[in-house]
């Protein structure tokens, strides 16, 4: 090669060095830019703040090889390291995961300035951050929500002691990046408590117009699954032996039947809540530990029990499969709507409560109103029913004297048997009369009671005191009801009584019993072809010594209709009565399907 060729020889040499090192410079820059690129992907999807602050320092770490990282949050009166790089002293680390101060002088500087800030012959002493004495210069950023520094991305420099340019524009790039991540994740957490909210008022709603316990609980498990979506609810009844759930959202088919079918009361867990009368949280959970076969999968699970008169009478319980520990906010959910749903079941509960002293007392009325009416009828019997034995007493035993003088024995024995008939007569109205008075106050055991076996009964009892009679009964199906066995045999034999009694005229008695369900109550009635009644003398019928025929005709004392009425009303239930002259009647009542609450009754 020729000296005149070198100098050309040199600069393509150089052009060429020059084109590798643009060329290395691009892919340097292509690293960055694809790598801010990722980090910014993900800060668009993912509200994960731990998750892009550890891309962050990756995006950091690979673009300036001597920087080591940490990203902090707020926790109490300290910064918490989350994240670090690799590299950091283990004293530093042990210390920034313990926290810092909030008024360590760097973290200080950087809140109030509220952008980020960077400092270049870095003195550990000066910032009072022991063992970042290798460091050269630190950068931090700050992070807010609702106005409050939440977090601090913290970045120092090994060799650096002076921030350049590019370094400096990178560190600003990832910080604005995580800054919009920030800021979402802010309205995001604005939009969850404004649907929290939404979604208290509409329990708070709930709670002031609802009364049915069970529908309570559903609101309460659907505000719980809108603010912590993923877990499951349940709600359980104690029954007298078990906790019985009521309503589970539990994915498992075997588990949920198991938890209908009721859960013992010794179960850890439940037992647990119901000693510390509130909730209780359970970490790492066992199911052979806590008796609940099959709930295996399951990481945490918790419990609120309620108490009416001091007894534990309901269970609300939440659990999760994703989760292995509590965290702070979910108690606190956990716990609101357990509050709210314990607001809602005691205004329930006393809604019932009161609702029940209503019918009790409506109840109590009508016992007064019915006694009322007794003690208005058993006034006029006194003056008038009871009043006609005595004057034929009073006067056949003038009559008696005066045959007996005169020597006239027979006339004498007719008139003793006048007398007699009156004495029985007004022995017979005053034992009815003690009749009544004792269903009044005849304690009433409520049991389940089969109708059709009262009326076989009773209908042996009246076919053996009316022999010889031509009677065909005409008996439906009659169903289990609830009530007192004494008093409602007494209510069908005096029913039966009455129909045969009045259907003494017809060569061929036909009486009929049957019932029809009701959606609060049976009806049952006995009908017979007799001589009926007036419907204008209807309300006569049950009052205490009311009768519509004369004495000659029908015997009776007239106390039948009102023991009836009295031990019916006593069940809760109504009696009336339908009739035509000449053509039968038709005698009904009510029986409620649940038990009344009877004053002075059991």
């Amino acid at each position: 090669m020729s000296d005149a060729d070198r100098p050309a020889l040199d600069t393509s040499l150089e052009e060429v060095t020059q084109l590798r090192e643009a060329l290395a410079a691009a892919q340097r820059q292509i690293e960055v830019l694809s790598t801010f690129t990722a980090l910014s992907e993900t800060a668009a999807t993912t509200s994960d703040l731990t998750l892009l602050a550890q891309r962050a320092e990756e995006v950091l770490r690979r673009n300036i090889p001597d920087l080591l990282a940490a990203y902090y949050e707020r926790r109490g009166d300290r910064w918490v390291a989350q994240v670090t790089t690799e590299g950091l002293p283990p004293a530093l680390l042990d210390l920034i995961h313990v926290g810092l101060p909030l008024d360590t002088p760097c973290f200080a500087q950087t809140v109030d300035a509220r952008t980020p800030q960077f400092f270049e012959h870095w003195d550990a002493v000066t910032q009072r951050v022991p063992f970042t004495e290798g460091f050269h210069a630190v950068g931090l950023a700050p992070f807010y929500r609702d106005g409050q520094a939440v977090a601090i991305l913290t970045v120092g420099l090994v060799n650096t002691e002076v921030w350049a340019a590019q370094p400096q524009q990178l560190f600003l790039a990832v910080y604005q990046a995580l800054d919009s991540a920030h800021r979402r994740k802010g309205l995001v957490q604005i939009q969850e408590r404004q649907r929290a909210l939404e979604a208290f008022m509409t329990l708070t709603e709930t709670i002031g117009a609802e009364t049915e316990p069970l529908r309570l609980a559903e609101r309460a498990c659907e505000l719980f699954l809108t603010l912590m979506p993923g877990w499951v609810t349940g709600y359980y009844e104690w029954d007298g032996e078990l906790w019985c759930a009521r309503l589970s959202d539990v994915p498992d088919p075997i588990l949920r039947a198991a938890l209908f079918a009721g859960v013992p009361a010794s179960a850890p867990s439940l037992h647990a809540a119901v000693q510390v009368r509130g909730p209780v949280f359970f970490d790492h959970w066992s199911a052979r530990d806590k008796i609940i076969a099959r709930s295996e999968s399951y990481g945490v699970a918790a419990f609120v029990p309620y108490f009416r008169d001091a007894q534990p009478v309901a269970m609300f319980a939440i659990a999760s499969q994703h989760h292995q520990e509590w965290r702070s906010e979910e108690r606190a959910v956990f716990r609101a709507v357990g509050r709210s749903l314990a607001l809602g079941l005691e205004r329930a509960w006393q809604a019932q409560a009161l609702e029940s002293r209503t019918h009790e007392l409506q109840r109590s009325n009508r016992e007064l109103k019915a006694a009322n009416g007794e003690l208005e009828a058993f006034a006029y019997s006194a003056s008038h029913d009871l009043r006609t034995p005595v004057r034929h007493v009073k006067g056949f035993v003038e009559m008696d004297r005066r045959a007996l003088n005169r020597g006239e024995p027979d006339k004498a024995e007719r008139a003793l048997q006048v007398v007699e008939g009156a004495a029985d007569q007004m022995s017979a109205m005053i034992d009815a009369m003690l009749s009544l008075s004792r269903s009044t106050r005849q304690p009433l055991t409520h049991t389940a009671v089969n109708l059709g076996r009262l009326v076989e009964r009773a209908r042996q009892n009246v076919e053996d005191e009316f022999t010889g009679r031509q009677i065909e009964w005409r008996v439906a199906p009659l169903p289990e009801v609830t009530g007192d066995a004494a008093t409602l045999q007494q209510v069908i034999v005096n029913l039966l009584n009455n129909a045969v009694k009045f259907t003494r005229p017809r060569e061929q008695a036909v009486i009929e019993i049957g019932a029809q369900a009701g959606d609060e109550e049976w009806t049952v009635w006995v009908r017979d072809n007799g001589v009926g009644f007036d419907p204008a003398y209807t309300g006569k019928l049950f009052g205490p010594f009311q009768r519509l025929h004369l004495h000659s005709e029908f015997e009776g004392t007239g106390i039948g209709l009102a023991t009836v009425r009295r031990i019916i009303l006593r069940h809760g239930g109504r009696t009336w009565a339908e009739g035509v002259p000449g053509e039968g009647a038709t005698f009904s009542f009510t029986l409620p399907h649940v038990r009344p609450l009877e004053p002075g009754g059991s």
